[in-house]
């Protein structure tokens, strides 16, 4: 065998044992991927997150950050970026290494996304102003209203699923649109999580007492909604730490210190 014929033979070894170890072979991420690698959003949902004095706080950033400790994680609420709830949610469909908070959970979201959780149970309802004094007796009565939501968020969809017809509902990009449209009265009512929106009466200065529970839909679980790409051992870390904090009572702590408990 000359010299020319070994070279050959060698490299073609090299290619063949290359192409078999990479069809075993861990894909990046799978093995390496940490909560450092994940990049961060949230919407304003007091007082869940919130920016307050350009500092972003509330319930859902506290735990974040006791989990990022558990985890070892050097991130910082610096690198949580606020946006519209509908714009979070496209980027968790099509970005592979996102974390979108507090997300409600829904068996529809399961198929698409991960979710550690939860952290706290909100009371989905439509809302009405008291000086109108609307009375809902069930869900085929409040299709005859208009409502307000936010588009994407889990009131939005979740009267989608019970039939409500697009043409009944405005959409919205954020709490703060949707209250302004509300009482310029472009609608009736509006579906939100109650304690969250009567919360953020207080903090911008309206009187809660002029707004009331019309018709309670369904209750609805906070938590963490993670792209489908991040690897379930990432995944199973998160719940790990955040199961941990509920059972030494730091969540507790910290929804008591926003008067949720």
């Amino acid at each position: 065998m000359n010299q020319r014929t070994k070279k050959y033979l060698f490299l073609s070894l090299i290619w063949f044992w290359g192409a078999f170890f990479s069809l075993f072979q861990i894909p990046l991420g799978a093995a390496e991927m940490t909560a450092n690698d994940l990049v961060y959003f949230t919407e304003n949902y007091p007082p869940h997150n919130y920016l307050e004095n350009d500092r972003l706080q509330g319930v859902s950033v506290e735990i974040l950050q006791l989990i990022w400790q558990k985890l070892g994680a050097s991130k910082t609420t610096e690198d949580i970026t606020v946006v519209p709830w509908a714009r979070g949610i496209k980027q968790l469909e099509t970005e592979p290494n996102m974390v979108l908070f507090g997300m409600g959970f829904s068996p529809e979201r399961a198929k698409k996304f991960h979710w550690v959780g939860p952290y706290y149970t909100h009371e989905l309802c439509l809302i009405s102003k008291r000086k109108h004094d609307l009375t809902i007796l069930s869900l085929e009565q409040a299709k005859n209203f208009s409502i307000g939501v936010v588009r994407q968020d889990l009131g939005h969809q979740t009267l989608k699923s019970l039939g409500f017809k697009e043409k009944t509902l405005d959409l919205s990009s954020d709490l703060g649109q949707l209250h302004k449209k509300f009482i310029r009265n472009r609608f009736e009512l509006i579906c939100y999580a109650k304690d969250t929106y009567f919360k953020y009466l207080g903090i911008s200065g309206y009187n809660p007492n002029d707004f009331k529970l019309a018709y309670s839909i369904a209750v609805m679980k906070s938590g963490f909604g993670f792209s489908k790409q991040i690897p379930l051992p990432l995944i199973q870390n998160f719940q790990t730490a955040l199961d941990e904090l509920l059972e030494n009572q730091s969540v507790e702590r910290i929804l008591k210190k926003y008067n949720l408990r």
